[in-house]
């Protein structure tokens, strides 16, 4: 057998666990706007995948710290003048409804509010399957879809959504989903 001269230095590839699509309990680490989103970043905060988002994004800066991106993120649309705004609306307006009913919250979401009343407030999130293609891999990745209250976790009041699957374009190729940029921030790079 030859020998493997820099065996010592090489860092071996780390084992990556898949989160399931699913419902899961969740915290909400910090809220931020972007230009066009409020950004809600989170991690699950019950049973056996509790820390994924973190203990994900702490491998992948051994990993490959230049890529390194945290990716508990779930992003509620700001109106923008097109077609989708009232879904948009209705959306957030959703999501904050039922993080303020999950938590006894009292924010006047109507006026000018400091994001930083959602740290720490718990709620559920459901999480659906979809397909990817990376440089010519293709697979699933569970993704967060919807935000439900505490109480419809528990009780499991929800309905898991079908996994969504990438477009087929004309030339038979797959599209691709379009990334979105928002500012980098010193704790929690995304």
């Amino acid at each position: 057998m030859k020998a493997f001269k820099n065996y010592n230095e090489v860092q071996a590839y780390a084992d990556s666990v898949r989160l399931p699509a699913g419902a899961y309990e969740v915290t909400i680490k910090r809220s931020e706007d972007s230009d066009n989103a409020l950004c809600l970043l989170f991690d699950i905060s019950e049973g056996e995948f509790s820390g994924y988002y973190m203990q994900k994004f702490e491998s992948d800066k051994k990993n490959s710290p230049e890529n390194a991106k945290y990716k508990g993120v779930l992003r509620l649309w700001y109106p923008n003048g097109g077609e989708y705004d009232e879904q948009a609306e209705r959306r957030m307006k959703t999501a904050l409804q039922r993080i303020v009913d999950s938590n006894g919250l009292t924010v006047d979401f109507t006026k000018e509010w400091d994001g930083a009343v959602l740290k720490g407030a718990k709620v559920g999130m459901i999480f659906r399957d979809q397909e990817y293609d990376y440089k010519g891999y293709t697979g699933m990745t569970a993704q967060p879809y919807q935000i439900i209250t505490l109480a419809d976790l528990r009780e499991g009041r929800f309905v898991l959504p079908e996994p969504k699957r990438l477009k087929k374009t004309t030339s038979g190729g797959i599209a691709q989903f379009s990334g979105d940029s928002i500012p980098e921030d010193d704790d929690l790079p995304f």
